[in-house]
């Protein structure tokens, strides 16, 4: 087992975890912010059939609308009612542990700082990390490439839940959506018209059944009807690029001058554009190989409605009833002083017959941080 080893003294306590620790983990994160209870128009639902019984699967069903001609005078009604028609979601929870081994008793009485408190600072952000790279994969269908995922390689597939490529119907790429993977351009970036066109697709998705995306319903945030445009930073740096009379700048500068501090600016969302929530997410989702040569950078953002994505928690049996458990032990006859963690949980988009249910993947290029 590595052991952290270091060299002049800090007597340190051992000091249980407290309960704020295991909160904080998972406060401050981006998806954390858009959870929401089941049955809110959250982006994010959290299921909490699993939170107090036993089982490590959940199960949603999903209702479509009704659509057909209505019965009217001189025909029966009787044999030509509406089926209901319903498709059932399912996703798996499962374990997730780590610790940092912070030494023995004599490293820890080399040094000038306290070893202990280091780990569960680190450890904690290791845990916030994991849960948001675990959702952003979840919804993203994707892995990617490069280092923007830092816990998880590039063979990453999905656990507990494969991970899912978005449907044709929910796949949006390039500037105007009307490119594919293999046609996309290094000028194909978002833009304001990307954000317009966006919520107009969002729009014709009338639901019905067996054909038709399900209906997309805004999310329910600060009292207002919203749809979430999460992007990576390199993307929120073009859209804020995008300039003239009509650009970002423009349209934020004429939002705050009618709302003022009601302003989406002044709560923590990057800007709102034509009833878009347009927010930044540090986790991402990158790829390589887009373009006719296989070698132009992407992205994917995501368009977000309510209940797009599902989380779940087992918490039974855990201390006080947390979602994340956070705890220390001891090694090797009490010489290694040890910090753990262990948090059941799932993660996963949801699914209407195969089909993406509130949300929109957004693939394009980007301008690379300098």
């Amino acid at each position: 087992m590595a052991r952290t080893t270091i060299l002049p003294s800090d007597p340190n306590k051992r000091k249980a975890w407290a309960a704020s620790v295991a909160e904080d983990a998972a406060k401050n994160q981006y998806f954390s912010r858009l959870e929401g209870a089941e049955g809110t128009r959250s982006a994010v639902v959290k299921k909490t059939d699993l939170e107090k019984g036993a089982g490590d699967e959940v199960t949603t069903a999903l209702v479509a609308k009704l659509r057909g001609a209505p019965i009217t005078e001189g025909r029966k009604l009787a044999g030509a009612e509406f089926r209901l028609s319903h498709s059932a979601h399912s996703m798996r929870i499962n374990e997730f542990r780590h610790g940092v081994n912070v030494g023995a008793r004599i490293e820890q009485s080399r040094v000038g700082f306290n070893l202990a408190k280091q780990g569960r600072v680190k450890l904690t952000e290791y845990i916030k990390e994991l849960y948001e790279e675990v959702i952003c994969m979840a919804a993203c269908g994707a892995r990617g490439t490069g280092d923007e995922i830092q816990h998880f390689g590039t063979d990453y597939t999905g656990y507990p839940n494969a991970l899912r490529a978005p449907d044709t119907a929910h796949l949006y790429v390039g500037t105007a959506g009307d490119k594919v993977k293999a046609t996309l351009l290094t000028t194909d970036l978002v833009n304001l018209k990307t954000i317009n066109k966006l919520r107009t697709k969002s729009k014709k998705m009338l639901g019905g059944q067996p054909d038709k995306a399900v209906k997309m319903t805004p999310v329910s945030k600060g009292g207002r009807d919203v749809f979430i445009l999460a992007v990576p930073p390199e993307v929120m740096q073009d859209i804020r690029d995008d300039s003239g009379a009509q650009g970002w700048f423009e349209a934020q500068k004429a939002l705050t001058a009618a709302v003022g501090k009601e302003s989406e600016i002044f709560k923590g969302g990057a800007g709102m554009f034509n009833g878009v929530l347009v927010d930044e997410m540090e986790t991402c989702v990158k790829f390589s190989d887009y373009g006719a040569g296989a070698n132009i950078a992407a992205t994917r953002s995501l368009f977000l409605g309510a209940n797009a994505v599902a989380t779940a928690h087992g918490t039974k049996g855990m201390a006080d009833g947390m979602s994340v458990s956070l705890d220390e032990d001891m090694d090797d006859r009490k010489h290694d002083h040890i910090l753990f963690f262990e948090m059941i949980f799932g993660a996963d988009k949801t699914q209407f017959n195969g089909m993406d249910y509130g949300m929109i993947s957004v693939d394009s290029a980007f301008t690379a941080a300098v």
